[in-house]
């Protein structure tokens, strides 16, 4: 990566522009050449894209973008510049790999090829998703109890000791800090201590983020730290001072980036390019071998499931895939809530997309978009896991005809007819002495697994 001395003199030195200039003109007009010069285009027939020349053409006009645009400094508004060689020199150098955890639930995540059948690793939990004081552990549990869940990511706590948590005070920092104990102590019931943990998501400040590194929280050598980058192709000196921390305390670093489709990025064709770019600069400015990405947020809806976001999200996952050592590691995002009809086949569509395009692992899964209280539970993991296995083995062509489909079942290729069904809580559909979910439940996932059968080439029976 860059040294962080060196971001530091680029960050006061560089050219200066306004934000809103690059948000208005440099970035969309740059993208829009770009799309155009390297023949960059959209078919809603082709939500999976597998096409290798087009994967080629997207990871060059990333570099080039890179090079022409740079990273907008907010805090100071000066430009982060690029050069082509470092780029690629840094690509070279990453491990493809990253470690977490220790002592027996120890493990290495590695990356994934196009059309790999190894399966991703799951990372799982609400992943920043707010949770009660109530409720925080026994969800938490419910996730590490999960056998497919190598690594836990954690929720947001919206209280602590029942009051409100503000932002730029102690109470921040203290809220990071319990995110993470109360996360140990998850692992710790569920029979799975040395789990590794990536965090934190109770805090909004660099300082109350790195806060969460502590004794019995984020440990040196095991876990993670979240650091997330600011839309689009910007990052600050809070970001900036997070991955320093982290650096500097042997913290792995999880870089991490959510996307706007329908914004300063523009359409499919463009977010694709401008998306690629922030994850292959992630590592030259954060560190980090993991790359955390959410699939592109409609502009208007707030839903990541429709057909342009999941072929952004695809077009990434395989360019990163076939031309550098990233581990891959998307969310999984449904908008449905959990325990809903939708909710499955919209983690379907999305694991298919995972398995075939070379997601090292995978986050999740969620619901509700991450933002309802108390709706997310293990078996959203076991929907998951499940998922990816059943497309195993599958083309990138077979993938792209069977998300199709299933993304017609939720709706997701009309996103002015699009319904969004309302979560169940997790003690609606978990009993709270064992932590299992309910029959009914269950039930949902295997029906919907006998009609996904029914409908599709997909067998979640081998």
């Amino acid at each position: 990566m860059i040294d962080a001395w060196d971001v530091y003199l680029r960050s006061t030195e560089g050219k200066p522009v306004s934000e809103s200039e690059f948000d208005l003109q440099i970035l969309p007009m740059r993208l829009m050449e770009l799309a155009k010069e390297y023949d960059i285009t959209y078919d809603p027939e082709v939500v999976i894209p597998s096409d290798r020349g087009l994967f080629k053409s997207v990871f060059e006009a990333a570099i080039t973008l890179l090079v022409d645009v740079g990273f907008l400094n907010t805090s100071t508004g000066r430009i982060i510049a690029f050069d082509e060689y470092e780029l690629r020199k840094d690509l070279r150098l990453l491990p493809g790999e990253y470690r977490v955890g220790e002592g027996n639930d120890a493990y290495c995540v590695k990356r994934r090829d196009l059309e790999d059948k190894s399966l991703p690793t799951i990372v799982s939990g609400p992943t920043g998703a707010p949770l009660t004081e109530e409720y925080f552990i026994p969800i938490m549990q419910s996730y590490a109890m999960e056998p497919s869940v190598k690594e836990m990511h954690t929720a947001t706590l919206l209280t602590i000791n029942d009051h409100e948590i503000k932002s730029r005070t102690t109470a921040e920092m203290m809220a990071a800090r319990r995110e993470i104990t109360l996360t140990r102590e998850a692992t710790r019931r569920a029979g799975r201590p040395g789990l590794g943990i990536t965090g934190t998501m109770s805090g909004t400040t660099s300082e109350a983020q790195c806060f969460g590194y502590g004794p019995d929280a984020l440990r040196s050598g095991c876990d993670r730290l979240l650091v997330s980058m600011l839309n689009e192709l910007k990052v600050d000196w809070d970001v900036l001072k997070k991955a320093l921390f982290a650096q500097q305390n042997n913290l792995g670093i999880a870089n991490c980036m959510g996307p706007v489709l329908g914004g300063y990025m523009g359409g499919p064709e463009t977010t694709l390019i401008g998306h690629t770019a922030e994850c292959i600069a992630s590592f030259s400015l954060l560190g980090g071998p993991s790359i955390n990405h959410t699939l592109p947020n409609d502009a208007a809806t707030g839903h990541k499931i429709f057909s342009e976001n999941i072929f952004a999200m695809a077009g990434t996952i395989a360019t990163l895939a076939e031309h550098t050592k990233a581990v891959s590691t998307p969310y999984c995002s449904p908008a449905s809530g959990m325990a809903t009809e939708n909710f499955i086949y919209e983690i379907a569509a999305q694991a298919g997309m995972f398995a075939a395009c070379g997601s090292g692992s995978v986050l999740g899964a969620n619901g509700s978009n991450g933002a309802e209280i108390d709706a997310y539970s293990g078996m959203n993991a076991r929907i998951l896991d499940e998922s990816l296995k059943a497309f195993l083995g599958k083309s990138l062509e077979e993938t792209n005809e069977i998300v199709i489909e299933l993304i017609k079942h939720y709706g997701g290729d009309d996103v002015m007819n699009y319904t969004q069904q309302p979560p169940k809580r997790f003690h609606e559909v978990y009993n709270l002495k064992t932590l299992k979910p309910s029959n009914e439940f269950v039930d949902l996932w295997e029906n919907a697994k006998a009609n996904m059968e029914a409908t599709t080439s997909l067998d979640f029976f081998e």
